[in-house]
């Protein structure tokens, strides 16, 4: 929905001579047909014809201080000169409001402005692919003449359009939200200056103006479908990738714990069948310390056997000792007992080592089973991966492609609007020599003249 307010008139009868007639060709002083009227309805007149009611219209304008005098009104302050208020709604090209529609949403624009109660004229014209409606109001009114203020009727449209819009579930002007959200914040919004060729030109050409916004807004529509799928696309990617990413890992997690299972019980099956070696040892190291402890305390020949017992444990460790300090250490009854502790704790050690060995030896070789399996996994991630990137790199294509083909379109669709402005920017010439931009034409700020042409803008050529 796009309201815009023309500029306030003076004469119904010229506004009637536009609005309820065709549009004037070249050479024409006027024309009395009335082919693009499609439908009209009057607001708070006692007659359904146009014709009569714009007159009824201008009569009560006319009239004013006649009717404030019989209200009890007060006729002070200045005299109002325009009287008449004239504005146009209009719809998306894709939309297709009925009769009805279009009457409804007049009437609720008319309140929004505070024209309740006034006389109007609602009109339709059939003479633009998109629906739209003129509302011509007689800001006096009909029963206290008390002329009906204009401030912040852009405002008002503007606030009453985005509140339309709301309600029909679709916003086309994302702009215009932003702009009122503002506003309502305190922030002061407004639009550059219009410059007067800027503004002779949107008047001259009000409905290719009104063609080229829902034009661009439909443009706009389009890409931010294109927008949607690529954040899409993107999205989609990553969670792709996240996903071969954690299925790797969940596989490789499994098989790496049904190792570390294997590898657990298998050690603790060896350390089960090593229980009765260390029983069998430790047996056999309790009778050999009983029989040491026995020589011990005998006679100088079963101490003898000791010594040569010593002798042989201290060869075995290959202690590299002076000849004194072993001849003590044979001569010593606790020095020989130390000797036989430390050989006995020694060949537990060695068993304690072998079965680690063993232990270890095992592990190995359930890792060596599982290797297999982990490489084939790998391999097979590594080529699903390479599958994905093809993939994507596809579908980004893909995308692209279509990013093309929709600037090319954009492209032809606005052609049109751009060559009218051209042609016309082409045809006139304003004063000091100014003729309109392009920037202009889309609303953008006028650019500041360069200074080496004396502030006289672009040279025409």
């Amino acid at each position: 929905m796009i309201p815009a307010i023309t500029e306030g008139g003076r004469s119904f009868k010229g506004a009637a001579l536009y609005y309820l007639h065709d549009k004037r060709q070249a050479g024409e002083a006027e024309r009395l047909t009335s082919e693009r009227v499609a439908w009209t309805h009057t607001v708070n007149l006692a007659t359904d014809d146009p014709e009569r009611a714009w007159r009824i219209m201008a009569h009560t304008a006319q009239n004013q201080a006649g009717l404030k005098a019989a209200a009890g009104v007060k006729n002070t302050g200045r005299k109002l000169t325009k009287p008449v208020h004239a504005y146009s709604l209009a719809w998306h090209p894709d939309e297709k409001p009925t009769k009805e529609d279009q009457l409804n949403a007049a009437r609720d624009s008319l309140t929004a402005q505070g024209f309740d109660g006034h006389q109007a004229v609602i009109l339709s014209h059939n003479d633009e692919p998109h629906a739209h409606v003129h509302i011509l109001v007689n800001r006096v009114h009909p029963e206290t003449g008390i002329a009906a203020t204009l401030s912040n009727s852009k405002l008002k449209l503007s606030e009453w359009a985005q509140a339309y819009e709301q309600q029909q579930g679709k916003i086309l002007v994302p702009q215009r939200v932003e702009n009122n959200a503002k506003r309502k914040q305190g922030e002061f919004i407004r639009a550059p200056r219009v410059p007067r060729q800027l503004y002779e030109f949107n008047r001259a050409t009000a409905n290719d103006r009104l063609f080229a916004e829902f034009a661009q807004t439909e443009q706009r529509q389009q890409d931010a479908y294109l927008y949607d799928a690529g954040r899409q696309m993107r999205t989609s990617h990553a969670r792709q990738w996240d996903s071969l990413k954690s299925t790797y890992d969940t596989v490789r997690s499994r098989i790496q714990n049904k190792t570390k299972t294997l590898k657990a019980e298998k050690a603790q099956d060896i350390k089960a069948r090593a229980k009765g070696r260390w029983r069998d040892l430790f047996r056999r190291q309790r009778e050999h310390l009983k029989t040491f402890d026995a020589a011990e305390r005998g006679t100088i020949f079963s101490k003898l056997s000791n010594i040569m017992l010593v002798y042989r444990m201290l060869r075995q460790q290959n202690r590299q000792a002076e000849a004194l300090n072993i001849f003590y250490t044979l001569m010593s009854s606790s020095q020989r007992r130390t000797v036989f502790d430390a050989a006995q704790v020694a060949e537990r050690r060695t068993l304690a080592r072998f079965i680690r060995q063993e232990v270890k030896a095992a592990g190995n070789a359930i890792d060596r089973d599982a290797a297999p399996d982990l490489d084939d996994l790998r391999n097979q991630y590594l080529g699903q991966c390479g599958q994905l990137r093809q993939t994507q790199a596809a579908q980004q294509t893909e995308l692209k492609m279509k990013w093309q083909v929709r600037n090319n379109e954009r492209d032809q669709e606005l052609a049109p609007v751009r060559e009218r402005a051209a042609k016309y920017r082409q045809a006139r010439h304003f004063r000091r020599g100014r003729s309109i931009k392009d920037d202009d034409l889309y609303r953008r700020p006028p650019q500041k003249p360069d200074p080496g042409q004396g502030g006289q803008g672009p040279k025409m050529g």
